[in-house]
């Protein structure tokens, strides 16, 4: 009896202390377009007017900016 006591109070703790270390995961779909929630700061690819070309630094995009591929 103290031993199935036990097992349950065991499992029942980590059960509970389990929950709180959950993450959540959203998956993107390529094709939808997002709107920044906070800042993200990342290289970025520029239209130089014949090519793309990727930042030489890092630039910051400011939350509420919308990002999306174009296709």
């Amino acid at each position: 009896m103290l031993k199935s006591l036990c097992l349950l109070m065991l499992l029942l703790s980590v059960s509970v202390l389990g929950n709180g270390c959950r993450t959540r995961v959203v998956v993107v779909n390529s094709d939808d377009i997002v709107r920044l929630g906070n800042d993200v700061q990342g290289h970025v690819y520029f239209w130089d007017g014949t090519n793309w070309v990727k930042s030489s630094n890092k630039v910051k995009l400011p939350e509420g900016w919308y990002a999306g591929a174009l296709k």
